[in-house]
């Protein structure tokens, strides 16, 4: 089996064609279809990889997500019938990893989550360098924890991904479609703002949302900057 997957969608014949494509290839399926005690059922599970519909009845899917962010880091990935940018920023500022809009195209699903946990799997295996070091903050690559001085820093998979990929290059500017490519496995359309919503809700938790930013400056028309010196 390549892993396991829960899927949450009260559209069952959706839910139904989905576990059958992810079945063909030989992944352990879960599915619920409210989101309703569905945090609970994850975290008892402990799956691979989660799929959420956007709206669920009773509890919909950034709710869900917001419960599981602080103790489940595994990736995410949200169904939405909605191709906008404010359901879109909703979904990447609810903890989610990557997001599909409906109508479901069945190909482009399972590459994404191929690529997203191709991600988490080799990020698991690097352990050429234990441990990322500037200004005040390590980044513990094994265990995949930022640490700020002797506090934790709680960061989802694509959170911490984004920040060792900036961290590698400190000091030097960053174009945002680099970035994209390396976090997402695909090319950047120019449009997307998965990145951008990273970068901010990682500036909150570093308790740096304020301009000028002390870890993640942003270069107008060129991209992002971790400065060596803060």
């Amino acid at each position: 089996m390549n892993g396991s997957i829960v899927i949450v969608e009260d559209d069952k014949r959706l839910s139904s064609l989905v576990c059958q494509y992810l079945e063909s290839e030989f992944y352990t399926v879960f599915p619920f279809y409210s989101g309703l005690n569905a945090s609970e059922k994850i975290q008892e599970i402990d799956p691979d990889l989660v799929i959420l519909d956007y709206m669920l009845p009773e509890v919909d899917g950034i709710k869900v997500c917001r419960q599981l962010r602080p103790s489940f880091s595994s990736p995410v990935i949200m169904l939405t019938a909605h191709d906008d940018e404010l359901t879109e920023v909703t979904a990447l500022n609810s903890g989610v990893d990557d997001y599909i809009t409906k109508p479901l195209r069945p190909h482009v699903l399972i590459a994404r989550i191929k690529a997203l946990l191709r991600r988490g799997h080799n990020n698991k295996k690097r352990n050429e360098r234990n441990r990322l070091e500037v200004q005040d903050l390590s980044i513990d690559i094994v265990d995949r924890i930022i640490y700020r001085g002797d506090d934790k820093i709680c960061a989802t998979d694509a959170e911490f991904d984004l920040m060792v990929e900036l961290v590698k290059r400190a000091g030097k500017i960053v174009k945002r479609n680099e970035l994209f490519n390396a976090l997402r496995g695909f090319e950047y359309n120019g449009t997307d703002r998965s990145v951008d919503q990273r970068v901010s809700t990682l500036r909150k938790k570093l308790g740096d949302d304020e301009a000028p930013h002390r870890y993640i400056r942003t270069i107008r028309n060129k991209g992002y900057l971790f400065p060596v010196n803060g």
